[in-house]
C-alpha cells in the first residue's frame, strides 16, 4: 500500500528524499503522502543538533518519510508531537511502557531506541512540505561503547525483525494518527504528546545557561519549547539548545 525504496547504501535519506522531491518539483509531479525511502547503511546519517545516528549495516530501521501536513509554520512542534507519536505507538503495542523525551527520542526506560530528525520546507507562513527522518534501533545488539545508553528492540524482546515489514507499521500508524494534526483536534493530541513525556513531573538535574538545576517538566509551549519549574518556583521555557538532560 505503501511505497518504499530500499537502498543498500547512501549518504543520507534524508537528502535523498530532498533530491527526490525537488526531482519530481522541476517535472510538475507530485511525491505521495507518506512515500518512503530506507536504507541498509547511512554513510553521514544526522540526528537532532548535528549529531551523528550511528547504525550497524542492515540492522536497523533508517527511514525518511515525505509528508504535506496540515500545519502552519508557527505551529510546526505539532508534527513533532504527532509523528513522535505514531513511531511510540508502535514499539508500545510490543514491549507496552514507552516514552519520548522532549523535542522528540523515543525512549524504553532511561535507554534511547530511536531518534527523530524533522526537517519542514517554510514558504511563508506555511509548510510546503516535510521530511520525517527517523532511526530506530531494531535488530542491532553489540553497540559501540562510547554511545551513552542505547538499546535495541531485539535486545529487549530477544526477537528479530523484518525491517520492511517494520516500516509499514510505522507508516500504518502514521496514518492512523493523521487525524491528530486536524485544527480541532489539536488539543487532544497535545494531551497525548505530554501523558507520554519523559520526566514529566518528576524532579531530575537539567542544566540551563550552563548551571545544574533540579526542576521537573511541566509542558511544552506553543512553539515546541520546554517548560520548567525548579523547587523553588523557578520558571523556565526553553528552546533545544538551551536545556540538557542529566
Amino acid at each position: 500500500m505503501f511505497r518504499i525504496e530500499r537502498k543498500d547504501r547512501t549518504a543520507s535519506t534524508n537528502q535523498d528524499m530532498e533530491n527526490l522531491i525537488r526531482q519530481a518539483m522541476a517535472n510538475g509531479k507530485d511525491i505521495t503522502e507518506y512515500q518512503t525511502i530506507i536504507a541498509d547503511f547511512q554513510d553521514s546519517g544526522r540526528g537532532q543538533k548535528g549529531n551523528f545516528w550511528h547504525s550497524a549495516a542492515g540492522q536497523n530501521l533508517l527511514a525518511s518519510i515525505y509528508f504535506h501536513p496540515p500545519v502552519s509554520a508557527a505551529r510546526q512542534f505539532v508534527f513533532n508531537e504527532y509523528f513522535a507519536l505514531a513511531v511510540r505507538q508502535v514499539l508500545a503495542d510490543i514491549i507496552g511502557e514507552v516514552k519520548i523525551k522532549w523535542p522528540n527520542d523515543i525512549y524504553v526506560g532511561d535507554k534511547k531506541i530511536a531518534g527523530i530528525l524533522i526537517e519542514h520546507a517554510i514558504v511563508g507562513d506555511a509548510i510546503r512540505y516535510t521530511i520525517a527522518g527517523l532511526g530506530l534501533n531494531l535488530n542491532e545488539t553489540d553497540f559501540p561503547a562510547d554511545l551513552p545508553n542505547p538499546v535495541s528492540l531485539s535486545q529487549i524482546t530477544g526477537e528479530q525483525y523484518d525491517i520492511l515489514e517494520f516500516t509499514d507499521k510505522i507508516l500504518t500508524s502514521c496514518q492512523r494518527f493523521s487525524s491528530l494534526l486536524k485544527p480541532e483536534n489539536r488539543a487532544a493530541l497535545e494531551t497525548e504528546f505530554l501523558s507520554h513525556l519523559y520526566r514529566i513531573n518528576e524532579w531530575a538535574s537539567f542544566e540551563i545557561g550552563g548551571q545544574c538545576v533540579e526542576a521537573r517538566i511541566t509542558g511544552v509551549d506553543a512553539c515546541g519549547r520546554l517548560l520548567l519549574e525548579g523547587r523553588a518556583g523557578e520558571q523556565w521555557c526553553c528552546g533545544m539548545k538551551e536545556v540538557r538532560f542529566r
